[in-house]
């Protein structure tokens, strides 16, 4: 009888065996979130680098059919004068937009005279090889 009543008390966990495995959830569950988010900064970079590219392409071929670049120095927002003259030209059929497109995480697109351009655009991580977390620039 003792035997059992010995044998029941040890079947539990303590107090402190508890706290340790929360503890270790929680660390693993902040490890895990932390990734995630880095996770999501990498693509959403990395899609910036393309959505910059399309942009550039379609700038390229409204600039061939009509020797100037569209002039503007103002953010990108899809019904801007520069998307709107790439999409009526054919250059292009949606000028993209930053994935965030908030604070300073939009396109700016620079162009005065028409003869050259300047975009403008914010990386949240290193990870993109040639470029740099915070301010890049892209001309033709």
């Amino acid at each position: 009888m003792n035997n059992k009543i010995q044998m029941i008390k040890n079947k539990g966990f303590t107090l402190i065996e508890l706290l340790v495995v929360i503890a270790v959830i929680g660390l693993l569950a902040v490890l895990v979130l932390f990734s995630v988010d880095n996770i999501k900064s990498k693509s959403r970079d990395a899609r910036r680098v393309v959505d910059i590219k399309s942009i550039q392409e379609g700038l390229a071929l409204y600039q061939n059919d009509n020797q100037d670049y569209p002039i503007m120095d103002d953010y990108i927002t899809g019904g801007d004068f520069m998307s709107l003259a790439l999409e009526n030209d054919g250059a292009i059929r949606g000028v993209p937009t930053d994935p965030l497109n908030e604070g300073t995480y939009r396109y700016h697109y620079q162009s005065t005279q028409g003869k050259d351009y300047v975009i403008q655009y914010y990386l949240e991580t290193d990870s993109i090889q040639g470029r740099s977390s915070g301010l890049n620039t892209s001309r033709p």
